[in-house]
């Protein structure tokens, strides 16, 4: 009975959000628990396909790619097979990537009008995120909480856009004990001041992702700081150096005061970029420039890497 109420619960308020016409995709679920999708998915139904899936980068404000070949089951589409996986976490492989979404989430629904996707995810999404029980300042601590639940909606826009479903997404949450009339997230989620104001729906923000020039700019970043461990996480595992070579290296290097990056270019397989940049040095009470520097990167498992040649390279030519 419990179920049963759910199901009209989801359609009723599915239809009201998204306003679906007769032909457009629906979904719910049955008595066994198995979704019901409309005959528009029937052409995705047995097909297997490779989908670049985000999960953060270690500990960091980017979101790396995993890309991973998905079979989406005879009774559920693209869109739900994508969000499952991203509940699910990165694959074992993927040493550098971290699960973003609390322990119990749940994808529920899913329903598209125009332009923008609509997911319904259960209540266990707002909370329990891994930074709610980090220590810490207050105000820190609250600094961490939102921009992992930020990066959570920018992994669900970053998947769901670049499979090309949608421009947007709308994330609604479905409660055991349903307050007031709508479902979609409330700001509160992200600013914690208690706001029932909707959010507006996510959408993909490059600044987040891990492409090749934000890869560079972190390198470089680290370098000026002379963040070694920072740095370490940054070498391909081919030709690393121990820790105890790469402080000698850095405490013989030139101090980075400076740099900027061209827009870069990706090889044809993908798994190489070159970016140029001009890197301002100083050493010795000297100051130069160095213009044109081509930085090359390999991707390694979806994360963009520096070979320690190349990197140490940049750091001994005059």
């Amino acid at each position: 009975m419990k179920k049963r109420a759910f199901v009209l619960i989801m359609c009723l308020s599915v239809l009201l959000l998204c306003g679906c016409s007769q032909g457009q995709k629906k979904e719910w679920e049955n008595r066994e628990g198995k979704p019901i999708v409309g005959a528009d998915a029937s052409g995705l139904e047995g097909e297997k396909n490779t989908y670049a899936l985000y999960f953060r980068l270690g500990d960091t404000g980017f979101l790396a790619q995993e890309d991973r070949q998905l079979i989406v089951e005879r009774d559920e589409t693209v869109e739900m097979a994508l969000v499952r996986s991203l509940i699910a976490g990165p694959s074992a492989t993927a040493a550098d990537l971290v699960p973003l979404f609390p322990q119990g989430t749940e994808v529920l629904a899913t329903a598209k009008q125009g332009s923008t996707l609509y997911v319904t995810l259960n209540e266990r999404f707002l909370s329990g995120y891994a930074a709610e029980r980090g220590d810490g300042r207050p105000e820190e601590k609250k600094a961490a909480v939102q921009n992992e639940r930020q990066l959570c909606l920018d992994a669900l826009a970053a998947t769901l856009t670049e499979a090309g479903l949608c421009s947007r997404v709308q994330v609604l949450i479905y409660r055991n004990q349903m307050q007031g009339n709508s479902m979609r997230l409330e700001e509160d989620f992200l600013l914690q001041n208690g706001s029932t104001l909707p959010l507006e729906p996510a959408v993909r923000r490059e600044e987040t992702l891990y492409t090749p020039h934000n890869a560079a700019m972190r390198i470089l970043t680290l370098w000026m700081n002379r963040n070694l461990p920072g740095l370490t996480d940054c070498l391909t595992a081919s030709g690393r150096p121990g820790e105890q070579a790469l402080a000698e290296q850095m405490d013989a290097s030139p101090v980075l005061t400076g740099f900027s990056l061209g827009h870069g270019q990706v090889s044809a397989d993908g798994k190489a970029a070159v970016i140029c940049a001009d890197l301002t040095l100083h050493q010795n009470g000297s100051d130069w420039t160095q213009t044109g520097w081509p930085l090359t990167l390999t991707r390694e498992r979806g994360v963009w890497k520096i070979n320690w040649d190349a990197l140490s390279g940049m750091m001994t030519e005059d």
